[in-house]
């Protein structure tokens, strides 16, 4: 025991800096990941071409055993989950080493999963629809604002299902940020206008976490006020647009709440309720 306490003690001080540069990195994120401006959103929609030619295209994702993943981000639940065991100091360094333990569903198919759940958010939803009843252009950015909505959702249901769920949400994120690319690619956008919009979005991906985060486990007025800031970029005059959209947000949350939590981890299918334009509203 004593030839492991240099080594509990090593691992203790990576881990208090860790927890220091997060909080740097947080409290920076904070004050600098606000939404996009006026000026970035509008140059944006110039640059982008229509995404239709594209979004009918079929994908082949390429290996990314070797790839570094992109942080999926940090959601949260929108009701309080119950109360888990801390794990000890021991599970936590061999968590850190990579043994996460005896997982509920293979690696593998967790990976198959997220990949899948990414596809449910691109192909299992109708975007003209979207862009009628909010009137957006029909854009790569209008097309990565809806996109990324449904991620969110599919994001805060899986960050219950502990580290399986973590595992689902690491391949999720992962691929859009590939699919994003290979969809610019094939668009013909520059390499020099695609760093600067993956930029873009990726600030505005992780503000929209913090921001549907907050309206979530609040009342409808924070989730319209996210919605009017991240959707329509502070610019729509049209209330029921906003209760639309709000109203569909719910009634989908409650949906996918209510998936098997075993169906999700092993095949990651989502079957989204369809959004109506014309929805009566209460």
């Amino acid at each position: 025991m004593s030839c492991l306490r240099p080594m509990l003690n090593t691992a203790i001080r990576c881990q208090c800096r860790a927890l220091q540069r997060a909080t740097v990195q947080s409290s920076a994120l904070g004050s600098t990941c606000s939404i996009t401006t006026a000026g970035q959103m509008v140059k944006l929609q110039q640059t982008c071409v229509p995404y239709r030619p594209v979004h009918m295209y079929t994908r082949h994702f390429s290996s990314v055993s070797s790839v570094q993943y992109q942080s999926e981000g940090s959601t949260t639940p929108y009701y309080t989950p119950a109360a888990e065991e801390k794990p000890g100091l021991g599970r936590r360094l061999l968590k850190k080493l990579g043994f996460t333990g005896k997982l509920r569903v293979n690696k593998y198919r967790l990976r198959n999963s997220g990949l899948h759940m990414y596809a449910c958010c691109t192909d299992g939803i109708d975007f003209s629809d979207f862009f009628e009843a909010c009137g957006l252009p029909d854009t790569l950015n209008s097309w990565f604002l809806i996109m990324e909505l449904h991620v969110w959702m599919c994001l805060v249901r899986m960050k219950q299902e502990g580290e399986e769920g973590k595992i689902v949400c690491r391949w999720l994120v992962f691929t859009m940020w590939e699919d994003i690319r290979t969809r610019g690619k094939a668009m013909g956008i520059s390499s020099s206008q695609m760093t600067e919009s993956l930029n873009v979005w990726t600030e505005q991906f992780y503000a929209m976490i913090f921001s549907y985060d907050e309206g979530i486990i609040c009342d409808d007025r924070t989730l319209a006020g996210a919605v009017w800031r991240t959707v329509f970029n502070k610019s729509c005059d049209d209330p029921e647009k906003i209760e639309r959209l709000v109203a569909y947000i719910r009634k989908q949350m409650q949906h996918v709440d209510a998936l098997d939590t075993e169906q999700l981890l092993k095949y990651g299918k989502v079957p989204w309720l369809p959004f109506d334009p014309k929805m009566p509203l209460e």
